[in-house]
């Protein structure tokens, strides 16, 4: 009998373009009690022939239906509800895939958790080609976290933000009787279609609770064929919206706590009894996103080529950039000159006029440029030469006569180079001394569209023995490329790699450099020049001439494709290797892991010692001991008396070991290749190499390592994991030998001579397992190279995870800070990896869009950097950190960079900024933002604060979010920077306790939004008052109500923003939020004739700003406010001392009674706005001071 519930996975089956990887994704689900249900809407036969290859006649796992007339979605999604009969049901559209543990993750939830009826998992969005799309709001998640949410909380949610924040039907597992119940009536003919996967949703959650899975389980698939993009869909979801609305509006229960929150709880404290709810923000948390989402590139696109489009349309610099581009090159210690060398075999008039006007649009200036073509040219600035057949050979006759150039840069004709290329390859070869030769990523121009872009790692000498992976658009130091020699004809195609090779053992790798931008972009792509003949067939002889020069015995195969080498290094002896093994009572994986070593290796010399980490259990120890009594040369036990570290054990064993190398192999290896420990050894015999290690896979043959990508998920993560072993991988390096800064300790070979140069392991720094890691980065340090190969390949079974206790998760915690400090700057910049793709492990080798702004490809600077931690894109976060930000860099005082999101150790040390400003770091989930840059940057720290959390206002709507220990977080944040910014002085003086350098800068006004607003006066028959802002002043707004219904009949109210129920059977207008780029004008179109600001007495609103009066101030509003500290100082405006009622109907009864007196108050108040706070000129000041150091 089954222990485990049975799902029913059904694909109501149309479209077979993708039928077969979603039909595939549900036959890996990795669940025993499984059933899978086809049912075919479509004409054709050929979903039912894909069903047929991919699924055994005789399976009991999987059926095929074929509806004998056209069901359409509606109806095939209930014919595959009445085919099935799990307890839970999955419903997979047939473009969409599932990961291989999804139905065990979502099922596990539904058996443990009665009350929840509904389970959904993160998932990506990728296009037709399995790209992984950017994250939007649609799959951002909840909670960074498993998490449980109260259904009715989630109802009001969905009431208030008509959109979809959960996904679809792939993405989701509910209780098949749930879905019976509701699918039939919310799907009927005249029913949702465009909706119907979230108004069942909707329904579910009426009747219990959800559960959102943090990690990526499914993907979802974009494309101009999948069934929402269909006909009407669009406007039939509009029509669906207005009755989910409906819907939601008229259902009853239980309210939730607040408008906007919801009750929720982390899902390993679900099982809690009783229940006590937490509770989120989850309105202002999706809201603040929003702003995230929107600061990313490709947040819209549905395609990769939209979103490579929108990636290299940010590479270029922006107005206030291309100001300062003058006085970066001035301060150049000189300025290189550059002269392209343009070859042109085709004589193609068209391709060679692409090449000339991309150099013509240069931001640095070529010295001249060299054409060798047939095809005539005119420009005079152009030096033609008539191309012979042997270009190599003619370019060393060229050379010479390029008297004035100090670097070449060989290109082709239809190369097309981005405009900031040669400034960008300049600004390299004027800045690091002793460059030789400069290559860079590169794209193809398919139909002169931008596509294909390769992303190359930094100088790999085994990659680039294995292929000329540099690529052909190389440019070269002109004086020492004469004195070497030039060119050698005899390599023909390969001859400038000819060059980097004599480069390399002349001058040593580190005179070859690596830009990271795309600066060319090929009609030749970089796939189509690899696969020309001449390339191929030069490749192995180039590399055969140069291992020859300096000496080194090889064979070279050709195991994948003709053009990659695959090198075995032969070495005249076949030295001792020790393989040590630590142990500690995991006696049935170490007897596999001997077994299989001793049966299966055919390396004749090599000893093993297994090292009894002080093992505890009686038939562990009998084991040890009698392997300890055999007396075999081959076979040593080494005994520890007591537990020590990983690392203390391998140092021990290092010890006592013969060999002349050592080879660390974990318990759980499994050796099922005969040959692995030569694929290992003749590499490690290099003088040249420190540390080698094999292609590690998993039981299922998948890839496990195959290399480690420092500052990836963390420390260092896992590229390709998953990924079949067959699979080439990007630019084909699954396959080939390289460098890596790291391999892994489950095997690792080490020469004893280098092993015990660095000092062995860290045993005493590191005892959580970082050992090998810090191994491989000493051994870098030390000018050797790690090298990652496939010529060797085991099996790692790996153990259970274990759960650590408070000491062993501290500890770890302790390392790896240890780690971060000693070697973030090489992490932050791993030269076997691309800064333009994914630090994640999941999206290895993928491209990262990034951020929409703040691109700098220069290595240097000269000005200050300051990085903008702000809360939010809008009202506050715009206000006093986005732009304040870039003014100051539109008048060439700074450089920055914004985000919206906590940054990393890898990425604070990327940016290497002077100063980061963090906003609203006073929460214990934010304070640690501020912790880690204090850990891993000497940037100078801004603590950014525009009100006095520490006491707010009960009725103010932000009080939910203050925790209580409040005071002390935000005491706490304070103290681990070096200066505050405030807005105020009252809130200056709050805070003077807290810290000695507290500087007041005034809030103003962006001048393309505030400066030329026009508003009407005396536009209705009543005159308008009103009010206009954010969504926490119920407090205040309430402090009115009374002369709101006074004043009912005689005025217009007009409330923006917000407005109290207290006040709405009164009010004429409400206008709801709107975005801060349309606010403005939006408050502007208000046409107020008198603008009212109050403010309840208390020292939160005393610190507060004087924001809301410069905003009505820019409109030309007439202001009455309270006079709070916030509001006192020259601006114009009536003050109403008291908050009486009877005060503010006196004040506005004044303004009404002499129109235009108010009138000219308001002109008075918009002129002193528009001359002392806007955000320009000499104001800037303010924020200089704030920002940067003294």
């Amino acid at each position: 009998m089954n222990s485990v519930p049975l799902v029913s996975i059904v694909i109501p089956a149309f479209n077979s373009r993708f039928f077969r990887a979603a039909l595939q994704s549900a036959l890996d689900q990795v669940y025993d009690n499984l059933e899978i249900i086809v049912c075919d809407d479509c004409r054709s036969d050929e979903i039912k022939a894909i069903f047929d290859e991919l699924v055994a006649p005789d399976s009991d796992r999987a059926r095929y239906l074929r509806n004998p007339q056209r069901l359409g979605f509606q109806g095939n999604l209930l014919k595959c509800l009445e085919q099935a009969s799990g307890e839970y049901i999955k419903f997979l559209c047939d473009d969409d895939r599932l990961y291989n543990y999804c139905v065990a993750h979502q099922a596990q939830t539904l058996d443990t958790y009665k009350d929840v009826q509904l389970v959904v998992s993160k998932r990506h969005l990728v296009d037709v080609d399995d790209y992984v799309l950017t994250a939007r709001m649609e799959n951002v998640g909840l909670v960074p976290y498993d998490a449980v949410f109260k259904g009715e909380d989630m109802l009001a949610i969905f009431e208030r933000t008509p959109r979809n924040y959960l996904g679809g039907f792939s993405g989701a597992m509910m209780r098949r009787a749930d879905v019976q119940e509701y699918l039939p009536s919310i799907a009927l003919p005249q029913g949702f279609v465009a909706l119907l996967d979230f108004t069942l949703f909707i329904c579910l959650l009426r009747r219990g609770n959800l559960v959102v899975l943090h990690s990526i389980q499914s993907t979802e698939r974009l494309h101009p064929g999948r069934f929402s993009s269909q006909g009407d869909m669009y406007q039939k979801a509009t029509t669906e919206w207005g009755w989910l609305n409906e819907m939601l509006k008229a259902r009853s229960g239980e309210d939730a706590p607040a408008q906007g929150w919801v009750r929720f709880l982390p899902l390993r404290r679900a099982h809690e009894e009783p229940r006590e709810w937490d509770e989120v923000g989850l309105y202002g948390v999706m809201a603040g996103r929003q702003g995230v989402m929107m600061s990313r590139v490709g947040s819209a696109s549905d395609s990769y080529a939209e979103l490579y489009a929108e990636w290299l349309s940010c590479r270029r610099f922006s107005e206030p950039q291309k100001k300062l581009l003058e006085q970066r090159i001035v301060s150049w210690a000189w300025q290189p000159r550059i002269v392209p060398v343009i070859i042109d075999q085709q004589g193609d008039a068209e391709a060679l006029d692409i090449t000339l006007r991309s150099l013509a649009e240069q931001d640095y200036a070529a010295d001249s440029v060299v054409v060798l073509t047939n095809a005539s040219v005119d420009d005079p600035q152009v030096l033609r030469f008539s191309l012979q057949p042997d270009w190599a050979r003619q370019l060393n006759e060229v050379l010479p006569l390029l008297e004035s150039a100090d670097w070449v840069y060989l290109l082709r004709a239809g190369d097309r180079l981005t405009q900031p290329a040669l400034l960008i390859l300049a600004e390299r070869i004027a800045q690091t001394p002793g460059l030789l030769c400069v290559y860079s990523d590169e794209g193809a121009l398919v139909e002169d569209e931008s596509r294909e872009p390769i992303f190359k790692p930094g100088f790999n000498l085994d990659l680039l023995r294995a292929y000329p992976y540099v690529g052909r658009t190389l440019a070269f130091e002109r004086r020492n490329l004469l004195d070497m020699g030039g060119f050698d004809p005899a390599f023909d195609e390969l001859a400038p790699h000819d060059v980097i090779w004599r480069l390399v053992e002349g001058a040593g790798p580190q005179s070859i450099e690596h830009i990271a931008e795309v600066q060319v972009e090929s009609r030749l792509a970089f796939a189509d020049w690899l696969s020309l003949p001449c390339v191929i067939e030069h490749s192995e002889p180039l590399v055969a001439a140069h291992l020859s020069r300096i000496g080194r015995e090889h064979v070279i195969h050709h195991d994948q494709l003709p053009l990659l080498n695959r090198i075995e290094y032969v070495h005249p002896s076949l030295p001792l290797v020790s393989i040590i093994i630590t142990a500690r009572d995991q006696l049935g994986a170490l007897e596999r892991c001997i077994d299989s070593l001793l049966s299966n290796t055919t390396y004749p010399n090599y000893e093993v010692l297994i090292v009894d980490n002080a093992s505890e259990s009686a038939e562990a120890r009998a084991w040890f001991t009698a392997m300890s009594e055999l007396g075999s040369d081959k076979l040593r036990i080494v005994s520890l008396s007591e537990a020590g570290s990983e690392a203390t054990a391998q140092n021990h064993a290092a010890g006592q070991a013969r060999g002349d190398y050592l080879l660390m192999l974990s318990a759980y290896a499994l050796i099922h290749q005969a040959d692995w420990l030569q694929g290992l050894i003749h590499h490690a015999q290099r003088p040249e190499v420190g540390i080698v290690g094999p292609r590690i896979l998993n039981p299922q043959g998948n890839i496990l390592y195959a290399g480690m990508v420092m500052g990836m998920d963390g420390l260092a993560g896992r590229p390709f994991i998953n990924f079949p072993a067959g699979a080439s991988g990007y630019m084909q390096r699954l396959q080939l030998t390289q460098n890596w800064s790291a391999v892994s300790g489950n095997c690792l070979m080490v020469r004893k001579e280098v092993f015990d140069a660095v000092g062995a392991l860290e045993a005493a720094t590191f005892t959580q397992g970082l050992q090998d890691l810090d191994l491989c980065m000493r051994v870098g340090r030390e000018g050797y190279l790690i090298v990652g190969t496939p010529d060797a390949s085991l099996v790692l079974a790996e153990p259970a995870a274990v759960e650590r206790n408070e000491a062993s998760r501290q500890a770890l915690d302790d390392e790896q800070k240890s780690f971060f400090q000693k070697w973030l700057p090489k992490m932050a910049r791993d030269q076997a990896y691309n800064p333009n793709l994914y630090l994640n492990e999941a999206l290895s080798f993928t491209l990262d869009p990034g951020l929409l702004a703040g691109w700098s490809p220069f290595c240097t600077r000269h000005l200050p950097f300051i990085f903008g931690m702000a809360v939010n894109s809008s009202a506050v976060g715009h206000y006093r950190v986005s732009q304040p930000l870039l003014e100051l860099m539109a008048a060439g005082r700074v450089v920055g960079r914004m985000t919206y999101e906590t940054a990393t150790p890898v990425e604070i040390e990327r940016q290497s900024p002077d100063v980061i400003v963090f906003q609203g770091r006073y929460t214990e989930a934010k304070v640690p933002d501020i912790e880690l840059a204090k850990n891993y940057s000497n940037a100078m720290r801004i603590f950014e604060l525009d009100d006095y959390i520490a006491d707010v206002p009960e009725r103010n709507e932000h009080k939910r979010n203050m925790p209580d220990n409040i005071g002390a977080m935000l005491r706490k944040g304070i103290g681990l920077c070096d200066r505050v910014v405030v807005s105020t002085h009252p809130l200056a003086e709050a805070l003077s306790g807290m810290h000695s350098d507290i500087r007041v800068v005034p809030n103003m006004l962006a001048t393309h939004l505030w400066s030329n607003l026009r508003s009407q006066r005396r536009s209705s028959d009543k005159p308008r008052i009103g009010w206009g802002g954010g969504t926490s002043h119920r407090g205040d707004l309430e402090l009115i109500v009374d002369v709101v219904r006074e004043l009912a009949d005689e005025v217009e109210w007009v409330f923006f923003g917000m407005c109290p129920d207290l006040l709405k059977p009164y009010i004429h207008e409400f206008h709801p939020g709107v975005s801060l780029k349309t606010y403005p004008a939006k408050l502007a179109s208000l046409n107020l004739d008198l603008a009212l600001a109050p403010l309840e007495f208390h020292i939160f609103n005393d610190c507060k700003s004087n924001l809301r009066l410069l905003e009505y101030g820019a409109c030309g509003y007439p202001v009455i406010c309270s006079d709070t500290e916030a509001y006192r100082g020259h601006l114009p405006a009536t003050r109403v001392y008291t908050n009486s009622s009877d005060e503010w109907l006196q004040a506005i009864r004044m303004h009404l009674s002499d129109p235009n007196a108010s009138y000219r108050m308001g002109d008075e108040l918009r002129e002193t706005v528009l001359r002392d706070f806007m955000l320009r000129g000499e104001n800037l000041q303010y924020w200089a001071n704030g920002w940067l150091p003294d």
